[in-house]
């Protein structure tokens, strides 16, 4: 790419005005034709490659800091693709290069000493800063000058060096790679050791990094939000409307009758419109890195309003029937979860009631039975088929019902300013846990979000605010 970067012609931007982008709304469009006609302006690729980076840096350090499990782990390219093969195919050169000069008479080492340097500094990296003693023994075995003149005088010890570095390797490695340096150890060919060698010192390497991270997470957690933000500032310098979708986004939710709102009360509306978020649409960029996270707390919430539906009215058939035994109530509900918590969206959920009404009819056999008494009468299976196969109905009653009291709860736990207990919404409290849990991942969330970016919505906040007066 050179400096004189191309800016887009007349006729791309006719084209985007008038044909519409599935998931974009038309007002983004229209903002977007406003930037298009306005004059380009020319990133260099320095400055696109810098931004770029922090990008980069500000996914790895969110990644840490909101998943709790989060561990680098060693990236292979996807089966049989372009990448796959060209890395196996210049790894098989590599490889054969080394091989080919070993064997020739006498051998040539040109091929190993570069990968004897990697294998020399790969070591040295792994070690901590008070490993002095064995830094210097590193040092003075592998030193690259005197391996050299033992080449040049053929009385090079080849088994002597691969002994001294696999025995350093299983000092220091973790004890999930002790089985793979005891294989080394039984290899013969020089090749197969190296390449051995490599690949274990590799995946060292991973595991220094995730002890690092595991070590320091607290640390790290302390200062995340700081580093994102400055970061993202930066990031904002270079690409000025890297904030235009969370404008819109935030916009949506101010109601300009009320001036006075405090900001909090805006954005906690806007983070609740994520549970109502059409998957086409484009997230926010202060919400993008989530996203995913967002989308998986969203399948929660739906289980658990389709789950309670049904439970609720399953129970409201067989009240005369069944009497208020919590153990069946939890058997239930726990069977009715089931059914339907591994779909992927709505739709798949729904397709699903059917299975729930006969769940729901066979545990509650199973009850009777085990009371000695008569199973359902077909007049109640009936009924609890049809208000069951109801809940597909996008304004059932019940469904509404719980689909509302749910997120006035969540809404409640976001907006307050304290760690005051919230109530469970009314005729829910059998499903508390899987309330508490949706909630939880949601709050814990949008907490660390309004860490990172909490500045720049009251900037925008401010701004959408002033532009009305």
């Amino acid at each position: 790419m050179s400096s004189e970067n191309v800016s887009n012609n007349d006729q791309d931007n006719n084209t985007l005005s008038n044909q519409p982008i599935p998931g974009v709304r038309q007002d983004t469009l229209n903002n977007i034709n406003n930037i298009a006609a306005s004059p380009p302006k020319f990133l260099s690729l320095p400055e696109i490659m810098g931004a770029a980076e922090k990008l980069e840096n500000i996914a790895l350090v969110h990644e840490i800091a909101v998943d709790e499990n989060f561990k680098l782990e060693q990236q292979e390219p996807p089966n049989n693709s372009i990448m796959k093969q060209v890395k196996d195919t210049m790894h098989k050169v590599f490889w054969g290069i080394l091989r080919e000069q070993l064997n020739n008479d006498p051998p040539e080492y040109s091929q190993a000493m570069v990968l004897l340097t990697e294998i020399r500094n790969t070591l040295s990296s792994l070690l901590l800063d008070q490993h002095t003693k064995l830094k210097e023994e590193i040092n003075q075995v592998l030193d690259l000058e005197l391996i050299q003149k033992q080449i040049e005088n053929n009385s090079l010890d080849f088994e002597y060096y691969t002994h001294f570095i696999l025995n350093l390797m299983s000092k220091i490695c973790a004890p999930v790679r002790d089985d793979s340096i005891k294989a080394l150890t039984l290899l013969k060919d020089p090749v197969d050791i190296f390449k051995g060698i490599i690949e274990t010192l590799s995946l060292m390497r991973l595991d220094m990094a995730n002890f690092t991270i595991t070590a320091q997470r607290r640390a790290l957690n302390a200062c995340s939000a700081d580093y994102e933000r400055d970061k993202f500032a930066e990031y904002l310098k270079i690409q000025p409307d890297a904030l235009d979708l969370t404008v819109e986004w935030l916009k949506r939710h101010v109601d300009f009758e009320k001036t006075t709102e405090p900001y909090h009360d805006i954005i906690a509306r806007a983070y609740l419109e994520i549970f109502d978020w059409d998957e086409n649409f484009i997230f926010p960029e202060t919400l993008s890195l989530d996203k995913k996270r967002y989308l998986e707390t969203n399948k929660m919430l739906n289980v658990l309003i389709l789950s309670a539906s049904a439970f609720i009215v399953t129970i409201s058939s067989i009240s005369n029937t069944i009497p208020n035994d919590l153990e069946f109530k939890k058997v239930l509900k726990n069977h009715i979860i089931l059914i339907l918590k591994d779909n992927d969206s709505i739709n798949s959920n729904l397709a699903l009631l059917p299975n729930v009404v006969e769940q729901a009819v066979k545990d509650s056999n199973e009850y009777l039975t085990s009371k000695d008494r008569s199973p359902l009468s077909q007049d109640v299976v009936k009924q609890i088929e049809t208000q069951i196969l109801s809940i597909k109905e996008p304004n059932h009653k019940i469904r509404s019902l719980v689909d509302r009291r749910i997120k006035e709860f969540i809404a409640a736990v976001i907006s307050s300013n304290n760690a005051r207990p919230q109530q469970c919404p009314l005729g829910l409290s059998a499903f508390k846990d899987e309330l508490a849990a949706v909630t939880g991942n949601f709050l814990r969330l949008i907490t660390y979000n309004r860490k990172v970016f909490s500045t720049f919505y009251d900037d925008i906040l401010k701004n959408i605010f002033n532009q009305c007066n």
